[in-house]
């Protein structure tokens, strides 16, 4: 069992990948394209709650909508320099910077909304075999210049 922090995406942007790794699935069949949620994993962390303060990335944050693959994980990707100070202010870091889609190889593209807002949370991921079991632990929405 792991713990991150994530930022969870704006529900017209969820529905956006979810019909993404919808179609991923259907083309691969393979189980992680339906194992969690679409979000952008920050860092794993020891934290059970959210106390740091921290300041929200400058919105709107734009995702390639070209998925790439990095440390076994497909994502579509978002600029590094954009997820850089919230990581700094939690203290973790992350192989890859990006919307979470699932583990396998695949190529896909399409057009992803702008992320106009967010929630910083807490999330615990426990993997068994091909079985993946997630819960939010913790949430709080971040606002556009103001720290938190």
């Amino acid at each position: 069992m792991s713990i991150f922090y994530a930022l969870l995406l704006p529900q017209h942007v969820r529905l956006a990948i979810n019909e993404a790794r919808r179609v991923l699935f259907c083309s691969s069949g393979h189980p992680s394209f339906r194992a969690q949620q679409g979000w952008i994993l920050l860092g794993e962390t020891s934290d059970r709650a959210l106390t740091k303060k921290v300041t929200c990335p400058t919105l709107p944050l734009t995702a390639k909508g070209k998925s790439a693959y990095a440390s076994n994980t497909l994502f579509f990707p978002i600029e590094e320099k954009e997820l850089k100070q919230i990581r700094t202010e939690l203290g973790v870091s992350h192989p890859y910077s990006g919307i979470y889609l699932g583990e396998l190889d695949i190529p896909y593209e399409t057009e992803i909304p702008q992320v106009n807002n967010l929630r910083l949370a807490l999330v615990e991921i426990l993997k068994e075999g091909e079985i993946t079991l997630w819960r939010t632990l913790a949430e709080k929405r971040l606002q556009r210049d103001t720290a938190f």
